[in-house]
């Protein structure tokens, strides 16, 4: 028998130079990794303590870096590596290995933190109708997505990191005429104006 939900939280580690690459421009190196620090921090904060469904965090490069032993030692999460050639593989290979266990699973980054836990419980609350759950982001993505069993092909020649992941997706979903609810689009930080955005809502 299958355990209750799991939310997979997809995150980089905050090393200095290789996240946030957007920004630095505009911010800085330092800034972008303290950026990516922070979110982690705001993540775990939102979800880290037990609830009603499991969290795992899915890490890149690998589970070692400092930061992710901190989140492992200091909330309950469990930790796995990343697989995959690109974000579309390693989104099936955890929801693969998550369905082993579970009979519905969200999946979620950390550069949205505005989507909180109401959000997520309403995501895995619509699986009872839905075959799909998406949150649509401001810029064409999205910020969470759910499903009661994978699909692998809801991800099939999605182009990962421009404004038509979402119009892709939307459309690899009806192709296999599944069930999907769309919820209220949530903003991420990608620009400088969200980066703003950001701390005037978190920094205050």
């Amino acid at each position: 028998m299958k355990a209750r939900a799991c939310l997979i939280i997809f995150a980089k580690a905050p090393v200095s130079g290789e996240v946030n690459t957007r920004l630095i421009p505009d911010i800085g190196v330092a800034a972008a990794t303290a950026l990516q620090q922070a979110l982690l921090d705001i993540r775990m904060q939102q979800f880290g303590a037990a609830g009603d469904y499991d969290v795992q965090l899915w890490c890149s490069p690998d589970t070692q870096h400092q930061s992710f032993q901190h989140c492992l030692n200091n909330y309950d999460i469990s930790l796995h590596q990343q697989c995959g050639i690109d974000l579309g593989a390693r989104i099936v290979h955890a929801f693969d290995a998550a369905f082993s266990k579970y009979d519905r699973v969200a999946l979620i980054g950390t550069d949205a933190p505005v989507l909180d836990a109401v959000m997520v419980r309403r995501a895995l609350d619509e699986l009872d109708a839905q075959d799909v759950v998406i949150v649509p982001a401001e810029d064409g993505g999205y910020v969470l997505i759910a499903m009661g069993k994978l699909y692998k092909d809801v991800f099939l020649s999605v182009p990962w990191g421009t404004s038509n992941v979402l119009r892709k997706t939307r459309g690899n979903i009806v192709a296999q005429a599944l069930k999907y609810k769309e919820l209220e689009t949530c903003w991420d930080i990608d620009r400088v104006e969200d980066y703003q955005r950001y701390l005037a809502a978190f920094k205050s």
